[in-house]
């Protein structure tokens, strides 16, 4: 049985882990059945066959073949002519997909964000509209006194096992050279908006190093002066000491503008403009979309 358990909808049915027809995959993949055959039988595509004899296929079968070929969603189908535009689908609501992860469905959770990156979705649509729109809601029930903070935490465990899920089936951009470096401020253990921002650069083929949330910007600038990235990514959604945080990070982007490096500050606490002005940045991302973007242009 697949790690997934469910696996997205195809023409509005789930299907089984392993079930998959050659017509289902073509539909996904955006390609024609015979190609999906030409691959089953070279050995790109590794099929279970069924007591009839048939061919079925996992996801992970689909992930494999993308990841060794490097196939981005939209460029699976090898020409124009066996192409087919499929137009994206709805994003499962911020709160219905909420409710899953208060719920503790994992799978469904897991195959909703499949279903939404097979289906062509921007990796950072997903991530502003149902991911981020979703913990938010989360975090309202939750100050509004509706769920538990254990409820919460639930949620939280949840959506990072359904990202990281994700996370293996998503195909890494080209490789660009560029490093990175992100983490979380130090006393913001909220570390989701950083693994977020670490499938961003993978997609767009930066190498990454996530040290995780709660780190010293000291520390992070000793890491800074010996990986020498190309880019410094941290998140903060709020700042315990924010003069030691000032001083600090005056002593980081020394160093980052030393080996002409590149600083990007997200999360909530740097949508203060007055904020800002302590910590000067080269990008402040407010959005992952905005994120992508940027990161792209660098790239």
């Amino acid at each position: 049985m697949s790690d997934f358990g469910i696996l997205p909808s195809v023409k509005g049915k789930k299907i089984a882990a392993v079930n998959l027809t050659t017509r289902d995959v073509a539909g996904l993949l955006l390609v024609s059945e015979a190609t999906v055959k030409r691959w089953a039988d070279d050995g790109l595509l590794i099929p279970q066959k069924t007591v009839g004899g048939h061919r079925r296929f996992s996801v992970q079968s689909i992930a494999r073949l993308r990841r060794e070929q490097g196939m981005a969603p939209d460029a699976l189908s090898p020409t124009k002519r066996t192409r087919k535009k499929m137009v994206p689908g709805r994003l499962p609501s911020a709160e219905s997909f909420s409710e899953l992860l208060l719920s503790d469905n994992e799978a469904e959770a897991t195959a909703q964000l499949i279903d939404a990156y097979l289906q062509n979705h921007a990796l950072a649509t997903i991530f502003d509209t149902t991911i981020t729109d979703a913990m938010h809601r989360v975090g309202d029930l939750w100050f509004n006194g509706t769920i538990t903070i254990a409820d919460e935490h639930l949620a939280t465990r949840v959506m990072l096992s359904a990202l990281q899920k994700l996370r293996g089936i998503v195909v890494p951009g080209q490789a660009t050279g560029l490093k990175a470096v992100s983490c979380g401020i130090e006393g913001d253990l909220h570390e989701l908006p950083i693994h977020l921002a670490e499938i961003i650069f993978e997609s767009e083929g930066w190498d990454i190093s996530n040290l995780g949330p709660n780190t010293p910007l000291f520390s992070l600038r000793d890491m800074v002066a010996q990986k020498k990235p190309d880019l410094v990514c941290i998140s903060a959604r709020s700042i315990v000491d924010l003069d030691r945080a000032t001083t600090e990070y005056a002593q980081l982007r020394k160093i980052v503008e030393k080996i002409n490096g590149t600083t990007v500050l997200g999360g909530e606490a740097f949508r203060d403009l007055n904020l800002r002005q302590r910590f000067p940045a080269e990008f402040y991302a407010e959005s992952f979309g905005g994120l992508s973007t940027f990161v792209k242009e660098l790239g």
